[in-house]
């Protein structure tokens, strides 16, 4: 989730109480990292050699020792170095992929909007400096790898990703989708996190899909603000689905959200998440 993605569901001004730091190191933990920079250390690898470690003895019970030491420091990853992307390459071309996936991501979606709601184009759903992309409108957003020193790093996506703003009666929303092989910059939660992010309040559960899929739903509201429905969906073919849905504040309503609910349910975003054609053909 990137800043502009949480400027634009809580609105930029007045200064908002809600930790945009802390809800932005609870999403680099899951997903949706792109396009923004990252850092990458060895501080984690650094910490195990550090560390004692101790194991139980062979044939005995309880017994400690410690264990013997590494015979050599451990290697320390490159920098910038990501994840390998996991599952078969796929053999269909990105631009065949955007136009199915477009048809796909728009038929799922409207099909469970409620009666009378319009969609329109949500230029924070793609990456900056991208053109005008029409509502849920699919893209492939791929970046090499690149150091801008000092450990900062950034791109490395290899995505489809779409979204829209949607409007009902006058009250506004958003759903917005990513799609792509799990590993490299899309590592999705294998369950629910731990603690809501600051001023955020959370209910999250964890299921499996009819074929393996691990789901993890969550609800997060900010105190006061408005809610995110979000979907995690790891599927069993490797490819990674995200999907959220969001109310938006009104500053004509003290910058409150004009509409209750977020325009889809967990249950329609799981649907969405798990239709066969939101993958990616190998």
């Amino acid at each position: 989730m990137t800043k502009e993605r949480i400027d634009e569901i809580i609105g930029a001004a007045p200064p908002s109480t809600v930790d945009v730091d802390a809800i932005m190191a609870r999403e680099r933990k899951t997903a949706w990292l792109r396009p923004n920079p990252w850092v990458v250390t060895a501080a984690g690898v650094a910490a195990v050699a550090v560390g004692a470690a101790f194991v139980l003895a062979p044939g005995s019970s309880g017994t400690v020792r410690a264990a013997a030491p590494p015979s050599s420091a451990p290697e320390l990853p490159e920098p910038c170095k990501i994840p390998t992307l996991m599952g078969p390459v796929p053999t269909e071309k990105p631009a065949d992929a955007t136009t199915r996936l477009t048809g796909v991501l728009s038929a799922a979606v409207t099909a469970r909007l409620a009666a009378g709601t319009t969609l329109a184009p949500n230029a924070v759903a793609y990456p900056v400096g991208d053109p005008g992309r029409g509502p849920l409108q699919v893209v492939h957003s791929a970046r090499p790898v690149t150091n801008g020193g000092g450990g900062a790093c950034s791109g490395g996506e290899d995505e489809f990703l779409a979204g829209a703003a949607t409007v009902r009666s006058g009250k506004k929303g958003s759903v917005q989708a990513i799609l792509g092989r799990m590993g490299g910059r899309l590592n999705l939660p294998a369950d629910c996190a731990d603690q809501a992010p600051v001023n955020m309040e959370q209910v999250c559960r964890r299921s499996f899909g009819p074929k393996g899929e691990v789901i993890v739903a969550a609800t997060l509201t900010v105190r006061g603000g408005p809610t995110i429905h979000r979907v995690d969906v790891a599927r069993a073919d490797k490819i990674g689905v995200v999907l959220e849905a969001a109310n938006t504040v009104d500053a004509k309503r003290d910058r409150k959200p004009d509409s209750p609910v977020p325009p889809l349910t967990l249950e329609q975003l799981t649907e969405i998440a798990l239709d066969p054609g939101m993958t990616l053909y190998p």
